[in-house]
């Protein structure tokens, strides 16, 4: 979807860039039935900004950008020459597949909510704090992380891939280790807490002793103004968007995961040279491990 995809490149683009995508996603109806400069004149920017802002998003042109509006929102009619006969199948076919697999709804629509709280992580994600927590990351002595239930997959995939790229994370799984751990944890120390809901008694507990130990505190979490939040240095959203309580117990770690991939490419392409080198060095130990057990 075309929203999708301005939301996904939002946090590269500028303010009037931001502006332009705004009015676009606030108005989609709109999007497909007026010209670049109506568009351009609408929001108070240059056409040529609004042209920038679609280019970020993938698509070449203007009239590039209102053909998929079209065709997603089903106007054939002002799709013009891009309904050849070619196109007319693939349509009629995809008609057919999505009857057949009417039975799956739920399951295409926990895939599109995965789909949008990703869109929607990305359009909120500060690259600047981002930046920020990377470097006090390359140079944290520890870096502990905390998350239990659902929110204990993200932490630990975190923790592990901090440790492939050479820096020293811990996770426990226990709780009170997880306190504790807090406890001893300096100024040269980072520590961060994964809460979807950011009410987690157990996150806020050990994110707060870490604070007051004197370490720097990141909370992830899907509510900004949440405990969780409100005793961190750094804050970074995980939305959750569901339909049904089925789709809300299987779609809540997404964003998390999201924003772990998101912050371990950061640290990556913050050092290529040191963090290529590090895993290249992960790679040989598992390597040798698993010669020494075959």
């Amino acid at each position: 979807m075309w929203e999708t995809e301005l939301r996904l490149c939002y946090a590269m683009l500028s303010r009037n860039q931001k502006k332009a995508a705004d009015y676009l996603l606030s108005n989609p109806e709109a999007a497909g039935n007026m010209t670049v400069r109506e568009a351009a004149k609408r929001v108070g920017v240059g056409q040529a900004t609004v042209i920038r802002m679609l280019q970020t998003a993938g698509y070449e042109s203007w009239s590039a950008f209102q053909k998929t509006v079209w065709c997603e929102s089903g106007q054939q009619e002002m799709a013009g020459s891009i309904h050849d006969e070619s196109y007319t199948r693939e349509m009629g076919k995809r008609s057919s597949e999505k009857r057949e697999h009417r039975r799956y709804d739920t399951v295409f629509q926990i895939i599109r909510d995965d789909v949008d709280m990703i869109a929607d992580m990305a359009k909120h994600l500060d690259l600047k704090k981002l930046e920020e927590v990377v470097k006090i990351i390359k140079k944290a002595k520890i870096i502990d992380v905390y998350g239990t239930d659902n929110s204990a997959n993200a932490a630990a995939e975190l923790s592990g891939r901090m440790l492939h790229l050479g820096l020293t994370s811990r996770n426990y799984s226990d709780l009170f280790f997880q306190k504790v751990s807090a406890g001893h944890l300096g100024k040269k120390d980072v520590a961060i807490g994964f809460s979807i809901s950011g009410e987690t008694q157990a996150v806020i507990d050990s994110l707060a002793a870490a604070r007051q130990a004197g370490a720097v505190t990141v909370a992830v979490t899907g509510d900004e103004a949440s405990e969780l939040a409100g005793i961190a240095d750094y804050i970074f959203i995980t939305p959750t968007i569901h339909f049904s309580e089925i789709s809300r117990w299987i779609s809540s770690r997404i964003a998390q995961i999201a924003f772990v991939d998101a912050l371990c490419g950061a640290i990556l392409i913050s050092d290529p040279e040191r963090f290529n080198q590090m895993l290249i060095q992960s790679t040989k130990e598992f390597e040798q491990d698993m010669h020494k057990k075959g």
